[in-house]
């Protein structure tokens, strides 16, 4: 990882920390975070990788049960699993790593709070949109489709006809995501667990639309009153 991406992460997670941290008469919490995605396949047959993410959300109580939260994640293997040309195998051709960073606004409605096992449950549903940023640490863009030549039915080296896509340093895509679950809080004091699992839809990834399931769990800080 990159010094200039620590600092992009610092600084959104810093900015996660101050928005919830001025807002101290009101119930804020923040969620650091680990999980899993898994993608669907495209109608072009490509499919972007399985990966780790890890990241934080941080925020803040509207009314009783209405939150406003913003998001930040970093996706270990961003990209198209399919090498771009079948014959780069052969050749054994390989692509630089591809990161995401992935951030979000959200809005959540919690279903209230249950007591259970000396702490407090509270379900939740939430849905937002941001964005997704592809970070190429070794190069300014990775080939994802087309480029080169393949080998025909008969043997020979042929030119690629796919239509060649390119995917360069920062680009960004829009995406929305879906979902809930459930905050166990004060477990032991103001530490909790929060689980969530939501899908999320990249509406045009190079004129494709792609959704993927993205489970997280992790530690919940929470504290204020609603």
């Amino acid at each position: 990882m990159t010094s200039s991406l620590i600092a992009r992460c610092a600084l959104v997670l810093l900015a996660l920390t101050a928005f919830t941290a001025t807002l101290t008469a009101q119930r804020a919490e923040i969620y650091p975070n680990a999980g899993y995605v898994w993608p669907d396949t495209m109608n072009n047959g490509q499919r972007l990788n399985s990966s780790f993410i890890w990241g934080a959300k941080g925020g803040v109580f509207l009314d009783e049960n209405m939150q406003l939260e913003g998001s930040f994640g970093y996706v270990n293997r961003f990209g198209v699993r399919q090498p771009a040309n079948p014959a780069d195998t052969f050749f054994g051709v390989t692509r630089p790593a591809v990161r995401g960073l992935l951030y979000d606004v959200n809005v959540a409605y919690n279903f209230g709070e249950r007591e259970f096992l000396s702490s407090r449950v509270a379900p939740f549903l939430s849905v937002g949109g941001g964005g997704l940023t592809a970070h190429i640490a070794n190069a300014s863009a990775v080939l994802i489709q087309g480029g080169g030549s393949i080998i025909d039915a008969n043997g020979f080296f042929v030119p690629n006809q796919a239509p060649v896509k390119v995917l360069e340093n920062n680009d960004t895509f829009f995406t929305f995501n879906y979902g809930g679950g459930v905050k166990f809080l004060n477990v032991a004091g103001p530490i909790g667990v929060r689980v969530d699992v939501r899908g999320r839809t990249i509406p045009n990834f190079f004129g494709e639309t792609t959704t993927w399931l993205e489970p997280t769990a992790g530690i919940t800080f929470s504290w204020g009153e609603r």
